[in-house]
C-alpha cells in the first residue's frame, strides 16, 4: 500500500494527460493547453455552454499565478436567488487578490436566477454543473483533487444538492454553503427531525456551514417556506456529521465576538464537518467590510470573514489520493 501511495504521488504531467476518466474526457486535459482567446491571467471572462439543449453561461476568474503546466484548484460559487453570477463574484471576494490568487473561481448563472433544489425549479442543473466541469477540465490545467463548491441562500442550497449526488459528491472535494436554504420536500413541517435525503457517494463528504442567527429569510431555527420545509441549521449540520460517521456530538470553539464554530469528527477527521455561527448577523455573506448583503436596512458587517475560511477550508480537504484514483480509471 504505501509503495502504491508514494507512485500515485509522483505522476508526471504526460502521466496524467494520459490517463482515461469515467466521462469523455482524460484527466489533466487541458495542462498545456494555452488559455481560451481573450482570456488572461488574473481576469474575468463570460463563456456561454449548451447544457440539456439550451444555451447558459458562467463567468470564469483565472488566477493571477495560472501555469498551464501546474493543475490548479477549482471553486464554483454559486450565487443566490434573484441574484446573478456577477452578483455572486462581487460578494464572495473569492477573486480579491488578499485572500485568492491560486485557485480558478467559476460563477455559473441559473435559469430564472434559480437553482435545482429551490420549490418550482425544475432545470437539471446538476448536469449544467457536470457540463461545466468537463469543460473546463478540457480547456485549462485543473487538478481533479481539488474541485470544491461555496455558493450564498439558494446557491447554498445548490450545493447541498451537489454534495448528495451519488456522483458529483465523488468528483468534487468539499463544499461550503452560506446562509444555505436547504428545502425538502413534506409537510407537515417539523424542522428538528425533519428527514433530510441525500444520496452521497462517499461517507467522508467535508461540509462546512455558515448561517446567521438573526436570518429572517431561512431562519436558524427552520420554517415551513414555499410549500416545502427548511430544517433547523443545527439539524442539517448533525445529519452531515452523522452521515459521515463523525457522530452527533461537536467541540465549540470561539471564533469572533458573538461567533463559534461547531466542529464535528475526531483525529484525522477533526473539522470534516462544521458549522461557522454568528448570533446577529441576518440573511448574510459573513463579512467585516461592506457588502451587497450586510448593507441592507437592517443588516450589519459581521465580527469574521467567511471567504478565508472558506479557502482554508477547500485547501484542507482535496479528495484523497485513492479517492481521485477512482475517478480517474
Amino acid at each position: 500500500m504505501t509503495a502504491t501511495l508514494v507512485a500515485a504521488s509522483y505522476f508526471s504531467v504526460a502521466e496524467c494527460l494520459a490517463t482515461p476518466r469515467s466521462n469523455p474526457l482524460s484527466a489533466y486535459a487541458g495542462c498545456g493547453k494555452a488559455l481560451p482567446k481573450g482570456q488572461s491571467n488574473g481576469g474575468v471572462s463570460n463563456v456561454t455552454i449548451t447544457s440539456d439543449g439550451v444555451e447558459r453561461y458562467y463567468l470564469v476568474f483565472v488566477p493571477p499565478t495560472y501555469n498551464p503546466f501546474i493543475p490548479t484548484p477549482l471553486i464554483l460559487s454559486y450565487h443566490g436567488g434573484v441574484r446573478t453570477a456577477l452578483d455572486q463574484l462581487q460578494l464572495d471576494e473569492l477573486t480579491n487578490p488578499e485572500f485568492n490568487t491560486v485557485s480558478m473561481v467559476v460563477y455559473p448563472q441559473g435559469i430564472a436566477n434559480s437553482w435545482q433544489g429551490v420549490p418550482g425549479d425544475t432545470v437539471n442543473d446538476v448536469l449544467f454543473t457536470t457540463n461545466i466541469l468537463n469543460e473546463l477540465e478540457n480547456l485549462y490545467c485543473i487538478n481533479p483533487s481539488r474541485i470544491a463548491a461555496t455558493g450564498k441562500s439558494d446557491g447554498a442550497g445548490f450545493c447541498n444538492v451537489l454534495a448528495c449526488d451519488p456522483v458529483l459528491s465523488k468528483r468534487m472535494a468539499a463544499f461550503a454553503p452560506v446562509s444555505g436554504a436547504y428545502y425538502i420536500d413534506t409537510l407537515p413541517c417539523y424542522p428538528s427531525t425533519v428527514a433530510i435525503p441525500c444520496s452521497a457517494g462517499r461517507t467522508d463528504v467535508p461540509m462546512l456551514a455558515f448561517h446567521g442567527g438573526n436570518d429572517t429569510t431561512i431562519p436558524y431555527l427552520g420554517e415551513e417556506r414555499k410549500n416545502e420545509c427548511l430544517p433547523t441549521i443545527p439539524h442539517f449540520i448533525q445529519e452531515w456529521a452523522l452521515r459521515d460517521g463523525l457522530g452527533s456530538s461537536n467541540v465549540t470553539t470561539p471564533l469572533a465576538v458573538d461567533t463559534v464554530t461547531y466542529t464535528f469528527g475526531h483525529g484525522l477527521e477533526t473539522g470534516l464537518v462544521g458549522l461557522v455561527y454568528e448570533s446577529n448577523i441576518g440573511h448574510d455573506w459573513p463579512s467585516t467590510v461592506p457588502n451587497a448583503d450586510n448593507m441592507v436596512a437592517g443588516h450589519h458587517v459581521a465580527n469574521y470573514n467567511a471567504t478565508p475560511i472558506i479557502l482554508k477550508f477547500f485547501e484542507s480537504h482535496p479528495l484523497s489520493i485513492f479517492e481521485t484514483l477512482e475517478e480517474l480509471v
